[in-house]
């Protein structure tokens, strides 16, 4: 028999589905629902070996389904997904930290060690601003540096004037 097109009345049956190969999971799944239905009361032992046996010998699911469509209702269907939410998009903001060499030359300032302190404090206090300037808001410690620059500042000061002196 020739199908016609649907264009002109008659409608294109589609294909009967290809019968589904029974797996040894699908079998399993069949006879405890049997065994359940047995415990139920709904069927007696012999009928119970008989169908197991069915069970076992079937290649396809439709024979499945048809050794338990009168005993036990199909297992209830999945519950549905819950509904995905989209995330929300957070942005990463870096995390400023406090430039080391700002706080070294604070520290270097207070302390002079015969006015060695004060060269390391002005080292380490122009290097930390230039670090702090070129890291793009990742680094911290302006004020630390400027206060150990002045300190160190002080501190060379002081020692031109103690040479100043010594010579005159």
């Amino acid at each position: 028999m020739a199908l016609r097109p649907y264009h002109e009345g008659v409608s294109v049956e589609p294909p009967p589905k290809p019968a589904l190969r029974a797996s040894d999971a699908d079998r399993e799944a069949v006879a405890e629902r049997l065994r359940v239905a047995s415990v139920d009361g709904r069927i007696d032992s012999e009928e119970l070996e008989e169908r197991l046996s069915d069970v076992y010998s079937a290649r396809w699911v439709s024979d499945l389904d048809r050794l338990v469509a009168d005993v036990v209702p199909p297992p209830p269907p999945a519950p549905p997904a819950p509904p995905q939410y989209p995330v929300p998009y957070v942005t990463a903001y870096p995390v400023r930290t406090t430039n080391g060499l700002a706080v070294a030359s604070l520290i270097a300032g207070f302390f002079w060690l015969g006015w060695f302190g004060s060269f390391l404090a002005v080292i380490f206090g122009h290097v930390a601003l230039s670090q702090i300037k070129t890291s793009e808001g990742r680094q911290e410690g302006n004020g630390l540096a400027i206060a150990g620059l002045v300190l160190g500042y002080m501190g060379l000061a002081t020692l031109l004037l103690v040479v100043l002196v010594s010579v005159f």
